[in-house]
């Protein structure tokens, strides 16, 4: 499946800005396309200020009331990006006001211009001073956005990655790497009540045959075993998809 990336106007930690620039380094290699939520492109800025390398991004979509690009008149007191994407999407029809968010926008995108089915979410976590929970409950409606703008008979994958954790909108089945040495907690949530794994793999308590219901909190902080590389977990035919949460 081709992927997007998509960068949100969210919290970016910029103690990690290595895991940033070699997602975005990765991408180029295999010409997948750079789309900007709005505010989102500041991470290219953080990422220019300090690299030798210039970082620009496909697309910037949204409203632009977090920025002042170039052909949009700034709002008093408003920062200039430094950066400067390739398109911006200036018009869209329909899609006004909050009829969509810039992240539906941006998702949009990325399925119906790039013909893309893999969407890989960044800055979707609540900036730490800022108690944006609206904001990363929403976001994480984005991966359902994205199944539910294809067709049921499409192949459709998302994930939100973070430097320290990723989490997976799981279809049918999802396999999670070891990331470093320690710990490696695995954490599953549904949203509708018809999610049932089927079996998985080297995680310390077996998730085979469990009903994971959207009222209980059962099926949180799981782990990898000890010495296992990978794990993996697949859902029954028919389940409703599924959160997979992993960080390390």
């Amino acid at each position: 499946m081709k992927s997007a990336l998509i960068f949100l106007n969210g919290y970016y930690d910029t103690q990690h800005l290595d895991f940033y620039r070699q997602e975005i380094e990765t991408a180029l290699e295999s010409r997948s396309p750079l789309i900007c939520a709005d505010g989102g492109i500041w991470i290219f800025d953080a990422l220019n200020q300090c690299g030798e390398r210039r970082l620009m991004p496909d697309v910037l979509i949204g409203d632009m009331d977090s920025v002042a690009d170039q052909g949009y008149k700034p709002l008093q007191g408003e920062k200039r990006t430094l950066t400067q994407a390739k398109h911006v999407v200036q018009e869209w029809i329909g899609k006004t006001d909050k009829d969509y968010t810039d992240g539906q926008l941006a998702v949009d995108y990325a399925l119906e211009q790039s013909g893309c089915r893999h969407i890989i979410i960044y800055g979707g976590l609540p900036r730490p001073e800022g108690y944006e929970t609206d904001q990363f409950l929403g976001n994480l409606k984005l991966m359902r956005f994205g199944h539910y703008r294809v067709s049921t008979d499409e192949p459709y994958s998302a994930e939100m990655r973070d430097p320290k954790q990723t989490i997976h909108y799981v279809l049918s089945a999802v396999r999670l790497t070891r990331k470093n040495g320690g710990l490696q907690r695995v954490s599953l949530i549904a949203e509708t009540d018809n999610v049932v794994v089927e079996k998985s793999e080297n995680l310390r308590w077996n998730l085979a045959s469990l009903h994971i219901h959207p009222d209980l909190t059962n099926a949180l902080r799981n782990e990898f075993v000890e010495s296992a590389e990978w794990a993996a977990l697949q859902l029954v035919e028919g389940s409703a998809p599924v959160y997979v949460i992993h960080n390390w």
